[in-house]
């Protein structure tokens, strides 16, 4: 439907619309709506599909790394998930999958690039995951003369690393396991650290679906009490792991 308006005709008549432009009356046409293609509704619903595994898990990183990831993070997740788990050549239809197995290319997932675990711990933790359980092992900590300048302003530190799960079915994300050390004295470190973990939601097995597991280190100017000396500068996180089973 079209207006007149000062004289002049605003709004659509049949296949026509008729607006006013830096004081002329233009005519143009109606466009005209485009059925979108087969291929890009599939697209379309591929894409929508990683997004939604992307928020799911997103949000459990964001409070896992203290809301101090990369501005990156969220784009890399959703073209991770997309291009293993549902594009033509998705990881399901894989054999390699019937059990708990890596799904290559997690590194590009970066969660801090300034600083990485390995500058402080020399090693990244060792994860496994098979059958029923998921095993952790941290290499003993001694600290390193030549890190003094770069752990200037801490005296204690720990460590946090969060499994989490993703059920493809129901579209849900969850930790299934959050452990967080206690403080250690950076002059003394601490010896080397294993941890076993059965792969349970709840009291359920997990039988199949995606697993992350989120490594950080928490730093301290004191033995307890105040916040983390981490910021989005210094802020040592990484995933350490994808694995799928279909």
């Amino acid at each position: 439907m079209a207006i007149i308006k000062n004289g002049k005709i605003h709004g659509r008549i049949g296949n026509y619309v008729y607006r006013v432009l830096n004081g002329q009356e233009i005519i143009q046409s109606y466009p005209r709506t485009v059925k979108p293609r087969k291929g890009t509704i599939v697209e379309s619903k591929r894409f929508g599909k990683a997004s939604t595994q992307s928020s799911r898990v997103f949000r459990l990183l964001k409070f896992f790394s203290l809301s101090l990831q990369e501005g990156s993070l969220y784009c890399s997740m959703v073209s991770f998930f997309r291009g293993n788990f549902f594009s033509k050549t998705e990881i399901n239809k894989d054999p390699a999958y019937d059990d708990w197995n890596v799904v290559p290319g997690f590194e590009r997932m970066v969660i801090n690039s300034k600083v990485q675990i390995s500058d402080i711990l020399l090693e990244n933790p060792k994860v496994t995951i098979a059958g029923d359980n998921s095993t952790i092992s941290i290499a003993e900590f001694k600290a390193d003369p030549s890190k003094k300048s770069l752990m200037s302003d801490m005296s204690y530190l720990g460590f946090a690393f969060a499994l989490i799960h993703y059920d493809f079915d129901d579209e849900y994300a969850e930790v299934i396991h959050y452990f967080e050390s206690e403080r250690f004295n950076i002059s003394k470190g601490f010896e080397e650290q294993n941890f076993e973990i059965p792969l349970l939601a709840g009291k359920t097995p997990i039988e199949n679906g995606m697993l992350l597991l989120a490594f950080g280190l928490r730093l301290y100017v004191t033995p307890e009490g105040y916040g983390y000396l981490n910021n989005k500068s210094f802020n040592p996180c990484a995933i350490l792991g994808v694995w799928y089973k279909r």
